[in-house]
Order: C-alpha cells, then structure tokens, then sequence
C-alpha cells in the first residue's frame, strides 16, 4: 500500500502541528513579535515548507531533509516536554507509514541520527505527568525505530545507546510505574528481536576487527567538536579475549571494568511543582527527573569543568540516579556540554564531545559485538553479590534472559564467546539467586535456569549438577526462611526438568554412572519419594508436584514401551528421524556431544592428553570409564558396562572413605578390589590422587611426602601430572597447592616444593639461572602468602612491602636478581589474592576455588555431556525409580480424596505396562499386591476359617460405599487383563480377591455357576446347603435361637443398595473374563497361576464329625476355578497335568475318607469333566484316562453313592473321546469303570507310585480297598477269558486263571455258590464252578448307573472302529459282568426270590445254596435309598423290572452283533498289518465268551429273557457261517463249555431249575436239547475226527438224555427219545458206526448200545432189527455223497425228518408243548417212509 505523494502529506501536516504548538509557546508567544527567519528551530520548518512546496513526491528529497527540523526539535534543550513529545510522535509516525526508504544508500546515516537525537532528547520539565509522556514517546519511537525494517540498519554503538536509554527509564524509580513497565516492555520486544536475530549474525574472530572497533571507540572519544549532536560511543565488547577460569583471579564483584554502573544512593522525593523552565532540563544522556531548585547544592557545579555557560545537565553528587550515564555500554556514554570537551560526572563516568559527522565506514549494522556486549550487561545485572544491584534490576535482568533463552537458547550454544559468559558468570549468578528471599527472583530464576539447562546442558554438566543439589538442598529445607512457596517452585522447576524428553536418562548416565559425580538421579528420587510420604497431617500441592515428577519418568518410559510395541516401521523409522530433526530445534544435536564411549583417557585440570591417557589404566587393565566424545565415534554403552561401572563406582566411595581414614588403607583396598593395580603403579596412584575430588587435600599432602611414597616415585608422577607451561611461578604455585594441603613439617614442605620447582623450571625452559633459585622463590611466595595474610603473623610483625620483598630476593637467582617486574606482578597477585589452602577455605573464597575447580574439570573429557535419544537404559531408570514410585503412589492413594486417586491408578497403570514391556515379574508382582491391598478385601484371617455372616455383609456393604477401593479394584483387573503374561507371585493375591468376593457373595453369576453333565440343565451353582439343626422348645432356645441369628440375618434394604454397587464395580471388572484369558498368557504364568491355586485346595485332614474348621464350599468354589483354567487351556496341559491330577486325587480320597458329600460329589464331576475336556486332545488322552484310575480306589460303598455322577459322565467322555482311545491299558480303565459303577463289581487292585498319598493316613485304606481284599497282581489284560477253564489240552485245574484275577466270593444268589454248579463229566474233586457263571464279585448296584453305563457300553460295541482285537476280551468280559448283574431282574431281584422262596419252603436247604457267610461281604456301608423307595411304590418297582428286562433283552442283541462282528474285526487289524489272532483262533477269546454270556441269559428266570435267549443260540449264534472253520476241538469246547453247562442248569439238582414254573422249565429242556442234536449233527463229520474224545462226547449226550427222560413228563421224555432216534439214524446213515471197509466198528456200536440200553432197551430193535439184509449192501461212498448233497441243499428230509418237518421254535412268549412235540405216530410214519425209500435206491443200484 503507497500513501498518497508517498507520504508528502503526511510530513505536510506533521509540520504544521508542530509548528502551530511552537508559535504558542512560551518561547513564541504573541505578547512580543518574533522573526521566523531569526528563530534557528522555525527556520528550519519554513525552509523545509518551501521545499516541499516545491515537489509533489516525498521520494525527491532525501529522507534526512524532512527529518533534520523534526530531530532539531527533539535534540535541543529549548523546547517544552509536550514539543519534544509531538517532534517524536512524528518522527514515529515516519518510520511506522514507512516514509524511510529501507534501500537508500544512506540508510545508515538516518537511522543512526535518528537514535542519536531520541537517545540525546532534552526539554524543559514542566510538571512529571508530562514528562512521563515525552519519556513515553522516546520508547516508543525507539522500540518502532529498533523493530523496523531500517533499524537492522542501526550501528553497535548506537544501539549501545538506544538501549541505554531504555534502562535509564526502566531503573529510574522516581518515574511513574507506568513508564517504567512501558521501557521495560519495549526492552524485552527488543531483547526478543536481537535474540531472534542472533543465528544472522557471524561470529568474527579475526584480530583486525576487534582493533578497528577500538579505533573508532578512542577516536571518538578524543574528538572535540562544537556540534549540538552528541553522542555515545560504546567501545568494543568483549574486546579482550575469554579468559582462561583456571588462571584468572576470582573476581568479588564481577563487573567489567569498563562498565558503568549506577549506584544506589537514596534519590531525593520528587518535586510537586514545576520549577522554572531554565533550571529543569531534563536529558536523556543525564538527568531524566526533576529535582527541587533548593536542593541542587555547589558541590554539584563544582563537579562540572568550568565553563562560560551552565552545564547542559545537572549532576548532584548527594541524589546520583541510577544507571546514569553510561548504564549498560561498556566504557561508558560521553556527554558534551555546549562548551566542554570532557566531562566526568560523580559516579566517575568520563563524557567526551565527539564529531556531529560519523564516519561512514563506521556505520556498520550491529551485530554479534552488540549482541556480546548486551548479553554481559544483562548477566551482570543478575549478579547478587553486585550491591549496586537492586532487586527490580535483577528480576529485569532475569526477564530480558528469559526472553533471549525462549527464543535463541539453542543459538546462544553455537557462539563461543556467548557460550562461554554461559558457564562461568551467567550459572553461577543463577545458582547464587537460588538463595535470594525474594520470590518473585527466585521464581524468575528457576524459569531461566530451567530454559538454560534444557537446551544448553550439554556445555553445562557440573554447573547443572551444581543447580540440583541447590535445587535439593531447597526442596528438603526445613528453614523456616524457605517459605512453602519457594519449595513448590522448586519442585515444579524440577518436575518440568524430569518431563524433558531423555534428561532423567541422562542424569543417570552422566553422573550416577560417572565415577566421580555424586548420584544424581538417585539422590533426586529418594528426596522426592521421602517428601511425598511426608504428608502425614494434609496434602499440598508440593507432595502431589512431586509425585507428579516420580510419575513423569514412568510416563516417559511408557510411551517409550508404547512406541517399541507399535510397529517395526516405527522401530526403524526413529533412529533415521533423529539426525534429521538434529540442525533444527536442539543446540544439544549439533553440538558433537552425543556420543557415550568407554574410552581409555581422562583429562585432569589442565594436563595434556598424553599424560591423562594413563589415569585410566587405574580402573582394571580395560581401562571401562566413562568418556564422551563426538558423534563420528559414539559406541553404545550396554547395561552391561553400566552395571560394571557402578559396581567400580560403589567400590571407589569405599576406598576414598578408607584413604580419607588411612590413606594407605585406602590404595591397599582399591588395589584388592581390582580398582588400582595390584602391582603398585605411581603414575597411577598420582592421577587418582589428581583425579579424585572425593579424597581430603590434607591426606594428599601426607601421601605424597611419605618418604615411601617419595621413594616409588609417586611424589614425582604427582608432580609431573601438571601442566605449568606459560604459567608465572606464583599462578603454577597457586594451581600446584590447590591438589594438596602442605604438610606442617618443613622438611616435608622442602620436599614437595622441591620437586615442583624443578617441574615447572623443565617445563618453562629454564627461565631462572638455576633450579635452586626456582625453589627459592617459590618458597618466598609461600612465606610471602603467610606474612601478608595470616591474622598472627600480622600482629607480630608489619607486613612487608614489595621493595622488602624484592630486597629478601637479591642476588639468588644464581648470584643475580630476578626480575623486578616479574616480583612486583607476583607481589601483588599474592597482596591481592591470597593463596588459601583447600581446607582453610571459607565463605565465598571458598566458593570463588569451587567455582574455578568446577569449570576447570568442566573443561577436560570429565566435561562431556551424553545426550540419550532412545529408550535403552529405561530398564535400569525403572530400577531405580520403581521403589519411590511405588511407595509414592501408594501413599498419595492412601492420603487422596475420593476424587483425586484417579492420576495415582494412572501411574499404577503406566507402572504395570513397564514392567510387562521389560519382564519385570517382581515389580509388577509387587505393584499388584498393593493395589489389591487398596481394595481392601484381602484377607487378613486363615482362609478356610469361615467368618461370621455378619461380618460379611458389613464387609460387602463396606465396598460398596468405598469408591476408592472399588477403583482399585476395577484397576487390578484391569492389570490382570492387559499383562496376565507378567503375573508370578501375585497370582495368589488376585486368587485372594476372588476368595473373598465368593465369601461376601459378590462373584458374577457365571463364576459361581459351573457346567454340572448330572443336571438337567447343564449347570450348577456352587451353594453349599447347610443343614438346619433340630430346634428345640424352651425359653432359654428361643433366646439362643435369637442371638444367634443375628449372624444369618439378611441385610437391609440399605444395605441391598450399597451391595449392588459393589456388585456393578465386578462386574465392571470382568472376574469371569480372566479364565477365558488364561489360555493366552505364557506358560510361565500359567504355571504360578495352576501353582496358586492348587496350594488353596487343601483337602480335609480329620472328619467332619471331629468338628475342625474347614470350608467345604470355598474348597469347592476352587477346585471348579481350577477345571475352569484346565479346560481353558487344555491344548498345553501336558506338562500340567501331573499337579493337577495329584491334587484332585488327594481331594477326592480326602473328602471320601472324611466324610465330605457336597465336596465329593463336586470332585468326582470334577474329574470327570476334566476328563471330557481334555480327552478330546489325542495326545493327553492316555495320560488323563489313567488318572481316572483313582475314581477305582474309592470304596465299593462310595463308588455306590456317585455311582450316578460317574455313569453319566463316562457316557459323555465317551461320546467325544472313544475316538482318543487306542491302548489295550486304556481301554482296561474305561470298562473297569463300567463294570464298577454300573454293575457293582468290586474294583481291581491298582498300585499307582504316580499318585501321592493323601495326607491323612486313614485316606487310602478308607478310599480304597485293602490289601486282604484283593486278590493278586492281574496280567496284563486285566482278566482270563473263561473259555480257558476247561481247554482238553490244559493243566490241571489248580492253574486256572480264574481264581488269580477275580475273587470268588459267595453271593445271595445261591446261583452263583460253587457247590450248585456240577459238571458232566467231573474235573476235580472240588465241586467245579459253571463256566456259563462268570467268576466276579457284584456287589449292588444303583440302576441308573446300569443303564447309562449299559448306554456307554452300547456306544462301544455299535461302533464298529472302537472294538479292536486289544480290547476285545475287556469288552466281552465287561458284557458278561452286565449279564451276570442284570440277571434275574437284578442283584436287588434275585434277594427278594430268595426272601419269598426260604419263607415257602419248609425243607432243609440243599448245601450250597445260599451262604450266611457271604451276606457279610455284601453289606453296604450306606444303604441306597433307591430300595426304600422301591418297596413304598409298587408302579415303580414294576418299571424298574421292565427296564431289567428290557436291558437283558439288549444285552443279548450287543452280544450277538460282537459275536456276529468278531471274525471281521480282526480280519481288517490283520489287513493293517497288525498282529492278532487268526478267524481259526477266535474260538476261545471271542465265540465262546460270547455264547456262555447268551447261555448265561438261557438260565434267567424270567421268561422272556430266557426265551429269547435261546431261540438266540437256536436259530442264530450257532448258526453264523464264520463258525464252519472252528476244528472238531472247538465243536467239542462248545459242548463241554456252553451247552452242557446249560443242560445241567435243567437238571434236579440245580437251584435254577426249582424256582422255574414247571412249563418254562419243560420248554426250556426240549429246546436246548434240540440245540444240543442240532449242532452234534450239523458238524458230525468235524467231531467224527476227534476219535476217543468223540466217543466221549458222545457217551456224555446219551447221559443228558437219558437224564432228561427220567426228570420230566412223558412229554419231555418221548421228545428225548425222538431226539435220541435221529441221532442213530443221521450218525448210521454217514456211517459213524463203520469202518472205511464198510464193516461195523464194533467197540463204538456196541459202547453206544450198551449205554443207551441202560435206559431204552428196545430202542436198537425198533431202529436197527434188519441190519443185517440193508447195510452191507450200502456202500458208503453213496450214503456220504447222498447226505453232503442234502447237506448242501439244506434239505434234511432224507436223512433228518426232524429237522426237515419237525417242530418249529415257538413264537415269543408262547410255551404250549404241542407246537414243539411231532405226535409220535406220525414219526413212526416218517421213519417207515425213509427205511422204504433207503430200500428202494440200494435195489436199483443193486
């Protein structure tokens, strides 16, 4: 945007006002006339009127045209305030429209009259609100000029100025607060602009500049011109070079010698009245306020030189203002007066006239000399010991830095000479402010030391260390000087430190793992945990501030632990990003500090490289210290070579203590411990004694001068590790003492300064004449020092003087005198500063060598800051800080409001992530033991103690009022949830957490409902009934009964509500949520979790009758929390599972022996559906199913009553894990148990060294059967088949295995007595036992549990790949034990029959029937109540026989399809390679069993079980095409094992056939002898091989049938007969009776008819009467051929007319005779139609 004439107007209308103000001045007033042309100041505005007249564009004339009347104005003393004041608002309003070309070529020349006339402006005071005002225009117009574009333009030194007048108003205190805060604000936009301009400028280090800028300070300052332009010349800053902190004399009062600063003298109080124009002018170079005519005094005018005319400003030496004259220009301001060349004002400023003309090549814009110079001022400003200082110029001081730090505190690191008034003036003011009472300084003070140090802590390690330790020793202050406000800013200033992204990191590595730096970090967490735990009466903002700093390092290094977790991108883009970001925010990534090496140097004072190379040879041969160097060569430092460096660290504090003690002591240890060498090395040894601040000087001092220590040469390493080079004797002398107290002997004192002479001779190439006169003169220094400073030598003698001095030195400098020059500079250097001996330093010279020491050391590789840009040392920051965390938070939690826990469950939180991130089981372990503290419910008592119900309402109530706890809660869960993987013992806190929530009734519903197989609806709820106690009548038990039911009262409706809140917060939790989570956490976890909970189920060690306490439900509540996790995590419970299995089976006999039902009953579900679970893994399958084994140790009485749960759950398992189940072992278990539960059979004797024995003693003998009970070791398969009993090639009968595996034992059931059972023919003198009577002991049985095991057992055998040939004699033998406890409707059946039929008869009981002894074994030890039952409900009674029945019926149908299915069972195993027996071998272990176990049903006493069983083997078992392989032996094993037992079951003599009706009975008879011819006939020509065993045979059938025709009805017997009579003929007609020659075998003809003679004597007459004239004329090869063919055809009406038209099997349930007996006439017909027929095919052959 251009002005209209580019400004003309502008200036047009500016002049007029000011010209109009002036023609009504008191000067222009209209009372006289006055000539324009003749006034100078209205001169100038007319001339330049006309000339603007003239043009019509402002940019035909130079700006310094328009400008010149304007700044006349301003600079000349002539006009009024309110003149001035419109002169400078043009001159702003100018340079704010831009009327000031910023190119012109004569920029600089403008721009440097501008600040030379505002910086020089006079006028007249009038009164101080006007005043106030021009004063307010002077800033504004130089805070425009200096903001502009044109002041970049301005010289230093006019800049010098421009500043100096702005602190002259801001320090001036008699000016308005307005004004003051006006100055002080445009120095700061001021500072802001410098500062933001400091990376512009270049740091000029080349000689010629520095001398040019003297040059034209000393010109200017010797000019004399007669100009009213005046001028402040500032001479160069920072003209001399840094000085050297190790040979500089320590300054009290550090101010530059060229700087003027004001004083502080009380300023008179301000004049009310105006006092006359002339004798009030105020000055910008001089007095800016106005002062009472009556008091300016001669003495002020005798200080002015003596001149014609009045001084141009007022100088009272009584009321000096401060910053006057020269205030922040080094070398002060010159002001002229009109007729002056010099002046000196009182405060001893000289003011010199200089030319109105600069120099142009002077005007160079300002730039970095200004930005120095400005940059001391301010430090020196902020000095406390300065006295001139006052309070408001330090807190402005402290403003303008901060001001330069916000803005360039990354830039000021980059300039040496910026840097180096950094570490040593600018940190020491701050450090010494930190003790200032004022706390608006102080807190000024920390906002500037915190801006320092986070940018520039690189340059400033022993200096930032130095800052903590104040900063601590305020934090931890217990003066009553140090407000609480000034510890909360210390502890803020300290919290913003810790929240730097890496500074805690590096405090840790930088000095708690520097050897020689105290323990920085550490210390610092320790101060701030012990002052969180300090809040015992309240908290304040401190503790919770630094808490908040304890917390601020966890938050850090969790978003570290975050970040690595976040993505691999991320992981790799970080590293590259860092360098990037390196040039653009942070000094500290330019600055060649970021390395952290172990290198082999150190540097010491000022020894050169070389010699320190070797101090690090002191710690080990590696030589591991520290070392910072630059990046190019950074190695990462390993937690490793941390640990290894604090560990080396620990040991140095404990030798240096020893040696401050002993000093031989303490090398003896270092060197013990591998710090030192254990060879005595001296340079070593010297350079930690140089090294080492920790040791005292005064033990030093008597090591070295030892004469042992002389002697190995120590004293001389020591001495040699100096570098004095350069150096006067008294400064090398200086440096040599400050290592070292001199010891109090002289000759040692001769000794020591002996050796340093000479060093420092060598190394200053021999200055002296010889080394003697070096010792001489060092020796004078050091009787110098005493004699000018000690107090007693001072009140003996008067201190000498130099010409004393240099006259005790004459001639002993090899016979010359040194030189003169050089004593006088050593004379007074020591005059002037004394030598003070390490340990009689105090107060600030004290300070002042600390000081000196610490930036000394600051120099050397000790110096070296390593920056920390990623997260490797976050464990070992973690270790440190943890604890104080830990005891912090737990205390502000505790101490917190309800409201303010909420940051203290976050640091909780971020704690726990750490430790997850780092695997730090042990804190995370702890940090969840105190959170679950904080919820309050851990439990306090022994856990299986139940508490009163009162007190856990009250307890539950308690919750839910308790926010805070709750939150704690909500918070371990939380844990539990995110970083289940880190919990190890904490586990049994979060498990004590659950217990108790169980106990106060606040579990979620899903945990305390587990899956139940037994229930309806598959579930369960863990509630415990307790039986109520029979109450009794009375007075006294009804007040008992009152008292005492205060404990199970219900709670209130009040109390409801509260509950239910507690209730909300679990469930808020998700308690259920962890099981299902246990399956991700690591194994390790799982483990301890598996651990914790197994050690809270204890079983019980007495009975329940005893009375000891023991808490059933909570053991139950466990023991289903623990088949939760198990079935969670069943794919990894391999390992696992031993524990498991141990402690179930320890619970399971426990509870069994102690009486224990609710416990038991939830253990055997438990082990069952940890069993279906499991089991469905193939590969632990084996290994669970044999721990079902400890179900077969309980007690036949026990396994009774769980009988139900067992059946069920077996059933289950086996529905989804038959598949699993593969070995012959395995599949033993499965039908054991079947056997055991569902039918009763006594459990086999198991000897298992894998289960642990229960802790009480009587468990095993109580859960298990003893040892009398059972019979021996069973083999391998578990059982003997019974078809080995009676083998023809067998043994004798002592080798049965029958009586090994399975106790024989007398039943109720007088079937199974051994003396009822006689066998044909008779194998043993003892009666023998029926072989269809399976030998086992049944005891009773629940009939649930034989249904469903009846199911189970069914699902086995119909599923054609769950029966292998390992299994299969299990299984058979399972199915006979079913048969024999199903038979007869039941064991409870079979007692009832026998009850009824002792109480019928009145005859003597046969032997053998029933056994008295044997009730005894089968007394239960708990009666079932399914008899009770039973006897009460006659519908149910009859049910349950029908399901017997029902069950027999099917047990007969799974037999016959196992024995339909046995040859291809193992005919598909022998296809797979396998190896089993062949279809020839299955007789004994498959066929036989099979049919003794359907021959055993033929036997039952209920018709239609027995029907059905035999028309089973008549018309389908004996009939199965596979049996056509067995060998003639085998046909006669079937006779002798399945069918002659039957028969005998029919006979008189057996039990059996006297309870039978007599129709059942003759039925059963007929038919199984039919049975019996039917299969001798079928496979005669097989028998006929066997040769004497079939003559046996054979007699064996005549003794059947003859004993069947004596024992029945005519019926029975004529049937015989006709079976008999078909036999003869069928065995004649195959020639069974005839030798291979067709002859008659005599002995087998004649043995037959001589036994059937016995009982039917006419029988061969009516059969065989014309065997003469038929027989020899058959051949018989014709008869076999004639009957295979009718064999083939299945065609018997031929040869077997009762197999071809006999009777038919009668239908099922029909017993009629008549459907079964062929009248006898109509066979005699048959039997005359064959013999024709017979007759008739021999004639035609014939």
């Amino acid at each position: 945007m251009s002005l209209p004439g580019n400004g003309i107007y502008v200036v047009r209308g500016e002049m007029a006002t000011l010209m109009t103000a002036m023609r009504r001045g008191t000067r222009w007033n209209a009372t006289a006339y006055v000539d324009d042309e003749k006034d100078s100041l209205l001169k100038l505005f007319i001339d330049l009127k006309q000339e603007l007249n003239r043009i019509e564009d402002l940019r035909l004339i130079e700006p310094q045209v328009f400008l010149a009347p304007f700044l006349e104005v301003i600079r000349t003393a002539d006009t009024t305030g309110p003149l001035t004041s419109l002169a400078l608002a043009s001159v702003n309003k100018f340079l704010s429209y831009g009327l000031i070309d910023p190119t012109s070529p004569n920029l600089a020349d403008i721009v440097e009259r501008i600040a030379d006339a505002v910086t020089h402006a006079r006028f007249m005071g009038t009164d101080q609100s006007s005043d106030s005002v021009t004063f307010m225009r002077v800033i504004e117009v130089l805070h425009t000029l200096i903001r502009s574009p044109e002041g970049a333009a301005v010289s230093n030194e006019s800049m010098c100025e421009v500043m100096l007048s702005c602190f002259k108003i801001c320090f001036e205190p008699r000016l308005s607060e307005l004004l003051r805060r006006s100055a002080e604000q445009s120095l700061k936009d001021m500072v802001l602009l410098f500062f933001m301009r400091l990376p512009q400028f270049a740091e000029e280090r080349s000689d010629t500049v520095l001398q040019k800028r003297f040059t034209i300070g000393d010109a200017a300052s010797g000019a004399a011109q007669e100009k009213h332009k005046r001028k402040a010349v500032a001479p160069a800053p920072a003209s001399a070079p840094p000085r050297k902190s190790s040979t500089e004399e320590p300054p009290q009062t550090p101010q530059s010698a060229n700087l003027a600063v004001p004083g502080h003298l009380k300023a008179p109080i301000l004049a009310t009245t105006p006092a006359s124009p002339a004798g009030n002018i105020l000055d910008m170079q001089g007095k800016i306020t106005q002062t009472p005519t009556t008091t300016a005094g001669s003495g002020a005018e005798e200080t002015t030189t003596a001149a014609s005319e009045a001084p141009a400003i007022q100088v009272e030496a009584a009321d000096s203002e401060p910053l006057e004259g020269g205030e922040g220009v080094e070398g002060g301001s010159t002001l002229t007066e009109a007729n002056s060349s010099e002046y000196i004002n009182s405060v001893g400023v000289r003011f010199t006239q200089q030319s109105a003309e600069p120099d142009a090549a002077s005007l160079s814009p300002y730039g970095l000399p200004f930005i120095q110079e400005l940059f001391r001022f301010l430090i020196i400003l902020c000095n406390p010991l300065d006295k001139q200082n006052s309070d408001s110029m330090m807190h402005t001081g402290l403003s303008l830095l901060t001001v330069a730090f916000e803005v360039a505190a990354d830039n000021i690191g980059k300039y040496e000479g910026l840097l180096e008034l950094v570490k040593d003036d600018l940190c020491r003011n701050l450090i010494s402010l930190l003790s200032s009472e004022r706390l608006s300084i102080f807190a000024a003070d920390l906002q500037l030391c915190f801006l320092l140090f986070e940018s520039l802590r690189g340059h400033l390690k022993f200096q930032l260390e130095g800052y903590l330790k104040k900063l601590s020793e305020i934090i931890a202050s217990d003066n009553p000087k140090t407000p609480y406000e000034m510890r909360e800013l210390a502890l803020d200033n300290l919290l913003q430190l810790w929240r730097i992204p890496g500074f805690v990191t590096e405090l840790y590595i930088n000095y708690d793992c520097d050897l020689y730096c105290t323990d920085m970090f550490e210390s610092l967490t320790n101060l701030l945990s012990k002052y969180t735990l300090s809040a015992t009466n309240a908290v304040y903002s401190t503790h919770i501030i630094s808490m908040d700093t304890l917390i601020s390092v966890i938050d850090s290094i969790e978003r570290n632990c975050a970040a690595a977790k976040s993505s691999s991108n991320n992981k790799e883009s970080l590293p590259e990003a860092a360098p990037a970001s390196r040039g653009s925010r942070h000094s500290r990534h330019n600055s060649g500090l970021e390395g952290i090496v172990i290198d082999s140097g150190n540097g010491v004072g000022s020894a050169p490289e070389d010699r320190v190379e070797n101090i690090a040879s002191f710690i080990n041969s590696s030589s591991q210290r520290l070392r910072l160097q630059s990046g190019s060569d950074r190695v990462g430092i390993t937690t490793e070579q941390l640990a290894s460096v604090k560990q080396k660290k620990r040991l140095l504090s404990q030798g240096t203590e020893r040696f401050n003690q002993r000093p031989d002591k303490g090398i003896q240890y270092l060197q013990e411990h591998g710090i030192l060498n254990a060879e005595l090395d001296p340079m070593q040894v010297a350079l930690f004694l140089r090294e080492n601040p920790g040791l005292d000087k005064k033990m030093i001092g008597e090591y070295i001068s030892k004469k042992k220590n002389v002697d190995s040469k120590i004293l001389i390493n020591f001495v040699d590790s100096f570098d004095f080079t350069g150096l006067r004797v008294d400064q090398a002398l200086r440096l040599y003492l400050e290592t070292f107290r001199l010891p109090g002997e002289a000759p040692l004192i001769f000794l020591v300064l002996e050796h340093f002479s000479d060093h420092w001779h060598t190394q200053n190439q021999e200055p002296f004449a010889n080394v003697d006169a070096a010792f001489r003169l060092a020796y004078a220094i050091i009787m110098l020092n005493m004699d000018q400073h000690n107090s007693n030598a001072k009140r003996l003698n008067i201190p000498m003087t130099l010409e004393d001095f240099t006259k005790n030195l004459r001639g002993l400098n090899g016979g010359e005198d040194f030189d003169q020059e050089m004593l006088a500079q050593v004379f007074n250097a020591i005059k002037n500063e004394e030598i003070v001996m390490p340990a009689e330093q105090t107060g600030l010279v004290r300070e002042n060598y600390l000081w000196k020491v610490l930036l000394r050391r600051g120099g050397t590789h000790d110096g070296h800051f390593h920056y920390v840009h990623d997260a490797s040392y976050d464990v070992e920051i973690f270790n440190i800080v943890w604890g104080a965390s830990l005891s912090a938070l737990s205390f502000m939690f505790d101490k917190s409001t309800e409201t303010g826990y909420q940051k203290t469950l976050a640091g909780f939180s971020k704690s726990a992530a750490i430790s997850a991130h780092y695997n730090l089981h042990t804190d995370f372990d702890a940090l969840v033991l105190t959170l679950c503290k904080f919820t309050t419910l851990l439990s306090s008592v022994e856990q299986h103690e139940p508490a009163p119900a009162n007190n856990e309402i009250q307890q539950a109530v308690n919750f839910g009022l308790n926010g805070k706890a709750q939150a704690a809660m909500r918070t371990v869960f939380l844990l539990v949830h995110d970083y289940g993987d880190c919990l190890r013992e904490s586990w049994k806190h979060i498990l004590d957490l659950y217990l108790q929530l169980f106990r106060l009734k606040l579990l979620p519903k899903s945990l305390i409902e587990v899956e139940d197989f037994c229930e309806a609806n598959g579930k369960a709820l863990l509630i415990l009934e307790k039986p109520r106690e029979k109450q009794e009548s009375g007075l006294f038990s009804s007040l008992y009964s009152l008292i005492s039911s205060e404990g199970q009262r219900e709670p209130t409706y009040e109390e409801q509500d509260f509950i239910k809140h507690g209730r909300k917060c679990i469930k808020e939790c998700q308690l259920d949520q962890m099981l299902q989570e246990s399956k991700f956490v690591q194994l390790e976890s799982l483990q301890e979790l598996l651990k914790c909970v197994l050690s809270l189920l204890k079983a019980p060690q007495g009975h329940k009758s005893i009375g000891l306490p023991y808490a059933e439900d909570q053991t139950v509540f466990w023991m289903e929390f623990l088949v939760k996790i198990v079935v969670h995590n069943r794919d990894r419970m391999i390992p696992l599972w031993p524990a498991v299995r141990d402690q179930m089976y320890l619970l399971l006999m426990g509870s069994a022996s102690c009486g224990y039902d609710y416990l038991l009953n939830r253990c055997i579900v438990a082990v069952l559906k940890l069993a279906i679970y499991l089991m469905r893994n193939e590969e632990l399958c084996p290994i669970v199913l044999q721990s079902l084994k400890m179900l077969l140790m309980l007690k036949p009485a026990l396994l009774l009553r769980i009988s139900k749960q067992i059946s069920i759950g077996i059933y289950e398992l086996l529905k989804t894990s038959a598949q699993n189940i593969h070995s012959e072992q395995d599949w033993q278990i499965i039908f054991n148990l079947l056997e055991c539960v569902g039918a009763g059979a006594v459990p086999p004797s198991y000897d298992d060294a894998q289960l642990p024995l229960p802790l009480n003693g009587g468990a095993k003998s109580d859960g298990a059967l003893s040892g009398e009970e059972e019979g021996s070791t069973p083999p391998e398969r578990g059982y003997t088949s019974d078809s080995e009993l009676n083998k023809t090639s067998a043994g004798p009968a002592a080798s049965s295995p029958s009586a090994e595996n399975w106790i024989l034992v007398n039943n109720k059931d007088s079937e199974l007595t051994t003396a009822s059972r006689p066998q044909s023919p008779p194998s043993s003198s003892s009666p023998p036992v029926s072989t269809l009577v399976f030998s086992c002991q049944l005891l009773d049985h629940a009939p649930f549990a034989l249904f469903k095991c009846w199911d189970s057992l069914a699902f086995i055998v119909r599923s054609v790949a769950h029966i292998t040939p390992y299994n299969f004699e299990a299984c058979v033998r399972c199915i006979r034990i079913f048969v024999e406890a199903c038979r007869d409707g039941g064991i409870r059946q079979r007692r009832k029959l026998e009850a009824a039929a002792k109480q019928k008869s009145s005859k003597k009981r046969k032997p053998g029937l029933a056994s008295s002894a044997s009730s005894s074994n089968l007394t239960l030890l708990t009666g079932d109540p399914a008899d009770n039952l039973a006897q009460g409900n006659a519908a149910e009674q009859e049910d349950l026989a029908q399901r017997y029945e029902q069950l027999s019926i099917q047990l007969l149908d799974l037999m016959y399809t196992l024995y339909t299915r046995t040859a291809q069972i193992f005919r598909w195993w022998a296809e797979e390679g396998c190896t089993v027996p062949q279809s020839a071998a299955l007789w004994s272990p498959g066929w036989c069993p099979l049919l003794q176990g359907i021959a055993r049903l033929a036997m039952d006493r209920r018709r239609e079980v027995r029907t059905h069983a035999i028309s089973c083997l008549q018309q389908r078992a004996l009939l199965v095409h596979d049996l056509q392989t067995l060998s003639g032996t085998e046909w006669c094993s079937c006779f002798h094992q399945v069918l002659f037992p039957l028969l005998n079951e029919l006979l008189p003599e057996s039990s059996a056939a006297g309870q039978l009706d007599a129709s059942l009975l003759e039925e059963s008879r007929i038919r199984t002898a039919t049975i019996m011819s039917k299969v001798f006939l079928q496979h005669l020509t097989t028998l006929i091989e066997l040769g004497n065993a079939f003559n046996e045979l054979w007699l064996d059938i005549l003794d059947y049938i003859e004993r069947f025709m004596k024992v029945g009805s005519d019926t029975l017997s004529e049937q015989m007969q006709e079976i008999l009579k078909n036999m003869l003929l069928v065995m004649h007609s195959v020639r069974v009776f005839h030798n291979q020659d067709g002859s008659l075998q005599q002995a087998l003809w004649e043995l037959t008819w001589r036994r059937i003679g016995e009982f039917l004597p006419n029988l061969k007459e009516e059969l065989f009467r014309d065997e003469d004239l038929i027989w020899p004329a058959i051949s018989l090869d014709s008869t076999q051929i004639r009957y295979a063919k009718s064999l083939a055809a299945g065609d018997y009406t031929l040869t077997l007319p009762l197999y071809g038209r006999g009777p038919k099997p009668s239908p099922r349930g029909t017993s009629k005779s008549e459907t079964l007996i062929e009248p006898v006439k109509q066979r005699k017909k048959t039997w005359a139609r064959i013999r024709s027929k017979l007759l008739k095919g021999l004639g035609k052959k014939n």
